[in-house]
């Protein structure tokens, strides 16, 4: 992590700003910790990556995805075979990446996985620094592997969408691709994407269509959530704040005349 996101940062759970406490003294941060002094709360840092959450704090189904995306991180080669069928994994990723307003500032990725993204995020020349987070230690850990064998500097976290760790108009560019359908609390999610954005931002969210989530949610079991109420895996435009503009969604990943994916997204005002 580098040393100066430190400015970026703050508790999830009061918002405080935080103070970092590690044994070296140049620009990057491998281990060490990051202290709240209003709730004394310590976060730890290991391998460059700061932990926000622990498995033990996930619930519903957050705590059922992480453990599913640490067992599927086995399993990279899945992504580049579902999108073979919709012309190939190129042009499924940059049909979303495309739309986000890109000018060299600070991007955003909420659930960056194993960091499938970042190859054509970095294609571009208006790409600035890059941030990217997820439920997933173990897709994580093969991320940082991957941004440190391409020498791209990308800082991650260890944190859920809920509570982002980040102060309030942190970033230029905020998106998340894949996830969403499944948050436990969807809505806290999408605003807090807003709350990190500066104003005029693009969010670009994107995500299986709902009926490919409906076979999805069957297939791996999740049909119901832990409290027993069905798994909503409608486009969540509805819980977008009717005080962003641009709200649009498109239908993504067609095949056979049908999309198997939509793309919400919309503008924070200036």
């Amino acid at each position: 992590m580098k040393r100066s996101t430190l400015e970026l940062l703050c508790c999830p759970n009061c918002q405080s700003a935080l103070s970092l406490r590690d044994e070296r003294g140049d620009g990057t941060v491998d281990e060490g910790d990051l202290f709240c002094p209003y709730c004394e709360r310590s976060f730890l840092i290991r391998n460059g990556i700061a932990h926000f959450i622990s498995p033990q704090e996930l619930e519903g189904l957050n705590r059922r995805f992480a453990r599913f995306y640490d067992w599927f991180s086995h399993f990279a080669i899945f992504n580049k075979v579902f999108f073979l069928s919709m012309g190939g994994e190129r042009k499924a990723r940059t049909e979303i990446l495309d739309r986000l307003d890109l000018n060299g500032g600070r991007i955003l990725e909420v659930s960056i996985g194993s960091g499938d993204n970042l190859p054509y995020l970095f294609e571009s020349p208006t790409a600035g620094e890059v941030y990217g987070l997820d439920i997933s230690a173990a897709q994580l850990a093969r991320c940082r592997s991957f941004v440190t064998t391409r020498g791209w500097s990308v800082d991650l976290f260890l944190a859920m969408a809920e509570v982002l760790p980040f102060k309030a108009e942190s970033f230029d560019s905020v998106f998340h691709i894949g996830g969403i359908n499944f948050f436990s609390e969807k809505k806290k999610a999408i605003d807090e994407m807003i709350r990190v954005a500066r104003p005029g931002s693009k969010i670009v969210i994107a995500d299986e269509s709902e009926r490919v989530a409906r076979l999805i949610a069957r297939t791996l079991g999740f049909s119901r959530s832990c409290q027993g109420k069905k798994v909503d895996t409608s486009v969540p435009v509805h819980l977008v704040s009717d005080t962003m503009e641009e709200i649009r969604v498109d239908g993504i990943w067609k095949r056979h005349g049908q999309y198997h994916g939509y793309c919400l997204e919309f503008r924070k005002p200036a």
